[in-house]
């Protein structure tokens, strides 16, 4: 079996994975939370999931966390598309204005791989900006 880590998100003390594993009977992918509690009264997450599909763990972190105010540590190529698409959901939904993701858009972009736009309609809307040979 290999392990292969198609999405992470990290910021103090924790992190989220979402792993795509190759079993005998098929990918699986695998919902790993993980983080530390500093005032040791037993607060730590040590979660893994199961799931048949990548959509399903990334919905539960999208629902629960605000993952796009974390730092993106990486992302499979296989799944730029989905998450950008996710990301303009949720700042749309959310309200979020430039200012406020202005210190992170930067890193989105760059590990999205996509160009972000916030129109006069107050909309968030993104480009590609995949150079594929």
């Amino acid at each position: 079996m290999k392990n292969e880590i198609v999405f992470e998100v990290g910021g103090e003390g924790g992190r989220i994975c979402i792993f795509r594993q190759q079993t005998d009977n098929g990918v699986e992918f695998l919902y790993d939370h993980k983080e530390f509690d500093p005032t040791y009264e037993g607060l730590d997450v040590n979660k893994v999931i199961q799931f048949n599909n990548f959509e399903e763990p990334f919905h539960l972190l999208n629902n629960k966390y605000n993952w796009h105010l974390l730092y993106i540590v990486q992302i499979h190529a296989d799944y730029k598309a989905f998450v950008s698409s996710k990301l303009i959901d949720k700042l749309n939904m959310k309200g979020i204005t430039p200012i406020r993701l202005e210190y992170k858009r930067g890193q989105i972009e760059n590990v999205l791989q996509i160009k972000l736009d916030f129109n006069a309609d107050n909309i968030w809307t993104f480009k590609s900006v995949l150079h594929l040979d």
